[in-house]
């Protein structure tokens, strides 16, 4: 009933209102990474130190589970998402802001403590649009009946190229990113202002009698949540391999050129991002389990592939195998939590993305250690076996089409 009476206009406006929340988001998160360059440099910083620095956003992430789980609970998604959308923007400019107004200094590490702090709120901010826009997803999605999950997911990713080259080209004018982060500032402002209509005032409504906000986000949740939370932290390491050890893979073991060791990294992401924008289609006829399963197997063969030898083709083919499979595994698995009986929907997603958070986060690290103890090429072939894990367990998720 309550998703009867917030169509006030056709639902595709809804979609479409989302979807650029979800592009929003994206291009908000890579606008940051793609200037990290450019404040390593004004820093001063060295590889080591950057690294140090850099912790501080999933720290934030980290510290923003508990705080985006209660705020969505007790004051609605929709809330939630419409200050975030305004908060993570202008905490963004506000990371531009602290060299700008460190420049006319004589020593610019003053201002690296500073920056260290509003990267942690940045993270803290990220973490609340996250969840709030994957709510209000599964929103829509209940309302159209059918899977639209991936293409939102699609749009992050499409976001993503966008910012780097937005990035890219705001970088070689030499144009500062305080000033490059108050146009984003500008986006979030109008697409709060333009399409807060079309949010959804409510959100799915749970089964669950224990309505009451919580700071525990795992409060009620029951087996079926962390197993899909598995798979989205599984899915995740995979994710965070190629992001974080492609490129040293490609130059280590296949010891490609310097301009191709990338290569994997590029073919990937490319995959990832056409195949989010397919995979709604393929899951309403497939169904979500199939699906699932395929992903997982998909995946498990790109790692194949790329461990197989050290071969340049066949890494770079089993490295778009690897985009192709990770594609929808986590939309799928946010869509099928949000269906989920007895849990407080909101609650179980940030349940299921804390997860798969945790696998993003620690998974490279750990793969540094193994590959120092047995190789990078015998861990690549770990990782394979972590993905098939996600093709055998699919089967205990209920096809829902």
């Amino acid at each position: 009933m309550q998703a009867e009476n917030q169509l006030l206009a056709d639902k595709r406006y809804y979609r479409l209102a989302i979807g650029v929340f979800f592009f929003l988001q994206g291009f908000t998160f890579a606008s940051w990474a793609a200037r990290i360059p450019d404040f390593k440099s004004f820093f001063e910083l060295n590889d080591g130190q950057l690294g140090s620095l850099l912790f501080a956003f999933p720290f934030g992430q980290l510290a923003g589970v508990p705080i985006a789980g209660y705020w969505v609970e007790r004051f609605t998604s929709r809330r939630t998402l419409l200050c975030a959308a305004l908060l993570y923007p202008f905490t963004l400019s506000l990371l531009g802001f602290v060299p700008f107004a460190f420049s006319a200094s004589g020593n610019p590490q003053n201002g690296v403590w500073l920056f260290a702090a509003v990267l942690f709120v940045l993270g803290i901010m990220a973490n609340l649009h996250n969840l709030s826009v994957n709510t209000q997803a599964a929103g829509v999605e209940k309302i159209y009946g059918r899977s639209i999950m991936a293409t939102f997911h699609g749009l992050w990713s499409l976001a993503g190229f966008a910012a780097g080259i937005v990035g890219s080209f705001m970088a070689a004018g030499n144009i500062i990113p305080f000033y490059h982060y108050l146009f984003i500032l500008a986006a979030g402002i109008l697409t709060v202002i333009f399409l807060h209509r079309y949010t959804l005032r409510y959100d799915i409504a749970s089964t669950n009698k224990e309505e009451k906000p919580t700071f525990n986000i795992f409060k009620g949740m029951d087996r079926f949540v962390f197993l899909l939370g598995f798979l989205a932290g599984a899915g995740m390491v995979c994710e965070g391999t190629i992001y974080d050890w492609s490129a040293v893979y490609f130059k280590q073991v296949i010891q490609a050129p310097e301009a191709y060791i990338r290569s994997g990294y590029t073919v990937c992401m490319l995959a990832m991002a056409s195949c989010r924008f397919l995979a709604d289609g393929i899951v309403n006829r497939l169904g979500q389990t199939n699906v699932l399963r395929l992903c997982g197997f998909i995946t498990t063969a790109g790692f194949l592939l790329m461990a197989a030898g050290a071969n340049f083709t066949l890494a770079v083919i089993g490295s778009a195998l690897v985009g192709l499979g990770v594609s929808a595994i986590v939309p799928i698995c946010y869509s099928t939590v949000s269906k989920h009986k007895g849990v407080v929907v909101g609650r179980a997603i940030n349940a299921v993305s804390t997860i798969g958070f945790f696998g993003f986060v620690m998974g490279p690290p750990v793969i540094g250690h193994l590959a120092q103890w047995i190789g990078l090429r015998t861990t690549f072939l770990l990782i394979a076996l972590l993905a098939a894990s996600i093709g055998i367990l699919s089967g205990k998720i209920k096809n829902r089409k």
